[in-house]
């Protein structure tokens, strides 16, 4: 008996002829399958037929549905693609748990990191106090001791002040490494545990902490003893706008380029975020500075060079052309005081976070050189 044109080739077990066969292992060949991230274009598809199906169990279901050899290619081709979805999500799985993995140790590494950040914060856990215990013990009578660090700027803002004044003092720079910041005769005197300190020996061992305090006790202290303002004024205006600069200064100049520091070089991870937003904050503070000083510094050419003062009052002749452009100007009233002169350690090391005060703030370029000139703060500077 023929089989009807219409009729569909039957892979059941009654059919054993040779044709169903090759024309299912026809369909078997041409998927070849291999690395999932092939394309699954129909015409190139390569996978193991052996690892990734069961042939037995395909064959079976052939023809227990009676599928001919095309019904045969397409269920092959859906088993397939069921395969290889369950491999792609057992291969995000697996990346999913390696990645958490990964996450683990990356925040055991960072608490280790902090663990020892915070051991170095506190010190040593043996501290060796010998040498600032033996200090306590015998005390000057007269004169001042400045605790402070070579790499502490705050401590050599207080040295450029008690040079300045020419007040007799000796520093003390503490050994970090021994934990001597750490030593229970300083924490008495400073619970800050930080520098810079000062004990000014002839009040009874006044112990006063915190740069900004101890620079208005410095000058306030001459003051009363002199009756000169040196460095100060006598003026409760000017006293109000010198304390305000200084104020700034403590709070907002030294910190932020401190943090711009740490960020850069010494924070355990690279945070690129932190380093743009404090270099920033410091490009801030530093415009504010500089607004300050170039108006002082018109205001000067204006009084001072009355010939031109038309010219400069109408743009036609700029300021720069002046010859009192480069004379030196301050912050308050016409004289120096410890307004600019707390700024000048920390000017010193700005070039580190990457800001370049000559070319970005010409006019705190200028002040800074008038003071760095000068010979009290060179020899505070040398740690003389």
């Amino acid at each position: 008996m023929q089989n009807n044109a219409n009729d569909k080739p039957s892979l059941s077990g009654s059919i054993t002829g040779n044709a169903a066969v090759s024309n299912l292992s026809s369909a078997l060949r041409q998927v070849n399958l291999g690395n999932s991230n092939t394309t699954t274009d129909q015409s190139n598809i390569n996978f193991d037929i052996q690892s990734r199906v069961n042939r037995q169990q395909l064959l079976s279901e052939i023809q227990r549905n009676s599928l001919n050899a095309q019904q045969a290619e397409e269920l092959l081709r859906g088993r397939l693609r069921e395969q290889e979805q369950v491999q792609q999500q057992q291969q995000l799985q697996h990346e999913a748990q390696q990645q958490q993995q990964q996450q683990q140790q990356q925040q055991q590494r960072q608490l280790e990191q902090q663990q020892q950040q915070h051991q170095q914060f506190l010190g040593p856990a043996q501290i060796d106090s010998s040498r600032i215990t033996k200090f306590f013990l015998n005390q000057p009578e007269e004169g001042y001791t400045l605790f402070s660090h070579r790499s502490a700027p705050n401590g050599f803002k207080v040295a450029i002040t008690l040079s300045e004044l020419n007040f007799s003092y000796n520093t003390i720079f503490l050994d970090f490494n021994l934990g001597e910041h750490r030593a229970p005769d300083f924490v008495a005197i400073n619970p800050n545990a930080r520098v810079p300190a000062l004990i000014d020996h002839a009040m009874d061992n006044l112990a006063i902490w915190e740069s900004g305090a101890i620079i208005l006790h410095l000058v306030n202290r001459y003051y009363r003893e002199t009756g000169d303002p040196l460095l100060w004024s006598d003026n409760i205006v000017d006293q109000s706008q010198i304390t305000s600069w200084l104020f700034f200064q403590t709070s907002g100049h030294a910190p932020m380029i401190g943090q711009a520091l740490h960020f850069r070089y010494f924070h355990s991870q690279k945070v690129q975020s932190a380093v743009d937003r404090y270099t920033d904050e410091v490009r801030r503070v530093y415009g504010v500075v500089e607004m300050a000083l170039a108006e002082r510094r018109e205001a000067l050419i204006m009084e001072l060079d009355t010939e031109n003062a038309a010219a400069y009052s109408a743009g036609t002749t700029p300021l720069s052309r002046s010859r009192f452009f480069d004379y030196p100007v301050w912050l308050v009233s016409e004289k120096i005081s410890v307004a600019d002169l707390s700024f000048v350690p920390w000017n010193n090391v700005v070039d580190r976070i990457g800001i370049n005060i000559k070319l970005e703030f010409p006019e705190v370029y200028k002040w800074t050189k008038h003071m760095m000139r000068r010979p009290a703060v060179i020899k505070a500077l040398r740690g003389e």
